[in-house]
């Protein structure tokens, strides 16, 4: 076992076997998804609402998840495997982008290895079944990354530019590629400073912010939500936090690594003398540790969750490959990687395996309930949408109007955030408006009974249906409909 870990197969057949462990993994995921009885998630609710008015920018994020989900769903159509496929295929191409850089620092092995590790791990592993924007963020992060050796080693005005492409496109997929620029800008600053007169880095510079460009005179236009927004969650966030959010974060990095390579990591940085001194180390830490600095002061400023700092496991997870590697522990690897193939099958399955278990209220109980029963509850509107044809429907929340809007696409029935205070809040508060519709009826939709702020602004307020889709045997998600008589206006 442990030859054949040394020694995986000459490079045509490393590759086919990496191409079938990707083929292998993706055809999993693709297979799961329809058995877990779920739909979107209010986030790919939401950026699927975006893919279908393609702009420069949106209320909490640049354009790159929506241009994404606009291409996946033109090729694939607009089911649920079809809005998700593209975003899946983003880690099998992280892997990929990790194993060309391994290759550059180290040997195959360490290269084949880290890529299977990459292809293999949790946190990705979790991601590549939902659309989100840690999957262009890591692919970009890990391609950045690439593409800054090639350019250190070559310094041709094509690698160069490649790099400016690539950080470019980061930039417009989240803001948080900026992290990954600081640590480029420090490492040149610190070893090799004469990179810094040289004109073919400052174009590249140039290139990534023009290619940003569109996104920064959207935000001037719109009066900076995507900047504002960010700015809030990172520094006005006012949930809970302290060192018991951050020792949670930690915890969470530890199972989203793995138990061995998650262990590994932490004495990475325990031998911080050590790491240091071993120059392919200190780089992947050096492009991963400034991103898990900022995350952390989030998660002690107000909370932070698992995978805010996800594009920072592609260099870790190279760095603790070859760290056992080099120390000739191929059977922890080979421990670690199965460890992480069992993780991914039971966290996968759990709904199956509460079934099998028999558990009570397992909807309560599984990490899929808040994309469960949106679908149903959408059948169960739409005969009431097409008896009041030409009513507006409205809802209060972003949750509602995302779900809705994905869920009753075929009928695209006219939607509109509940917004009396005129404040942009979110997507739907900021892009939609009911002010033209007065005199019109609406429908509401709601998790709770009108508030006081509906009665003076209709003629009347009509009970329709309370609505129901079974999640279990002992819960559901309920949704309230209204009929809103005459809308008198703001």
């Amino acid at each position: 076992m442990t030859a054949s870990l040394d020694r995986p197969g000459e490079p045509g057949s490393r590759a086919g076997i990496l191409l079938g462990l990707a083929a292998f993994l993706l055809a999993w995921r693709f297979w799961l998804l329809p058995q877990l009885g779920i739909t979107l998630y209010v986030d790919e609710a939401q950026y699927w609402t975006w893919a279908q008015e393609l702009d420069w920018g949106y209320f909490s994020k640049p354009p790159g998840i929506a241009a994404l989900i606009w291409l996946s769903t033109t090729l694939f159509g607009n089911g649920l495997l079809g809005v998700k496929a593209l975003a899946m295929l983003c880690y099998p191409l992280a892997a990929a982008a990790c194993w060309a850089i391994a290759r550059r620092l180290y040997d195959a092995r360490i290269a084949f290895w880290s890529a299977v590790a990459v292809l293999t791990l949790p946190m990705f592993s979790w991601l590549g079944l939902f659309v989100s924007t840690d999957a262009l963020l890591t692919l970009f992060w890990a391609l950045a990354l690439w593409t800054y050796l090639r350019a250190l080693d070559s310094d041709d005005w094509s690698d160069w530019l490649a790099l400016g492409l690539v950080c470019g496109l980061g930039l417009l997929s989240k803001y948080t590629m900026a992290a990954w620029l600081g640590a480029a800008f420090l490492h040149l600053l610190a070893f090799h400073r004469p990179r810094l007169a040289s004109p073919k880095l400052w174009i590249a510079a140039a290139l990534a912010l023009l290619i940003l460009s569109p996104n920064i005179v959207w935000n001037i236009t719109h009066d900076f939500p995507t900047l504002k927004h960010t700015a809030d969650i990172t520094l006005n966030k006012k949930a809970a936090g302290g060192l018991g959010p951050l020792a949670e974060f930690w915890a969470a990095q530890w199972i989203s690594f793995g138990p061995i390579l998650g262990s590994v990591f932490f004495i990475l940085l325990a031998q911080v003398r050590e790491s240091w001194r071993d120059t392919p180390t200190r780089l992947l830490l050096w492009f991963a540790l400034p991103l898990w600095v900022v995350v952390s002061a989030q998660a002690i400023k107000g909370g932070a969750n698992a995978n805010w700092a996800a594009p920072a496991f592609a260099p870790a997870t190279i760095a603790a490959v070859a760290w056992l590697l080099r120390r000739e522990r191929s059977r922890l690897l080979l421990v670690g990687l199965a460890l992480n193939l069992l993780i991914i099958g039971v966290v996968y399955h759990w709904p199956h395996l509460l079934a099998a278990a028999r558990v009570d209220n397992p909807a309560a109980k599984t990490p899929y309930v808040r994309a469960m029963g949106w679908d149903e509850l959408g059948r169960q509107l739409t005969p009431i949408l097409q008896a009041h044809p030409d009513a507006v429907l409205v809802a209060e929340n972003r949750t509602l109007l995302a779900h809705m809007r994905y869920e009753l696409r075929e009928r695209s029935p006219t939607m509109v955030s509940w917004n009396p205070d005129g404040r942009p809040s979110d997507h739907y508060k900021m892009t939609t408006d009911l002010r033209p519709y007065v005199g019109k009826d609406a429908i509401l939709i709601s998790e709770r009974k009108p508030n006081s702020s509906f009665a003076p602004r209709f003629a009347a307020i009509e009970p329709l249906a309370t609505l129901e889709a079974p999640l279990d045997a002992q819960s559901t998600r309920n949704m309230n409909v209204y009929l809103l008589r005459e809308f008198k206006g703001y």
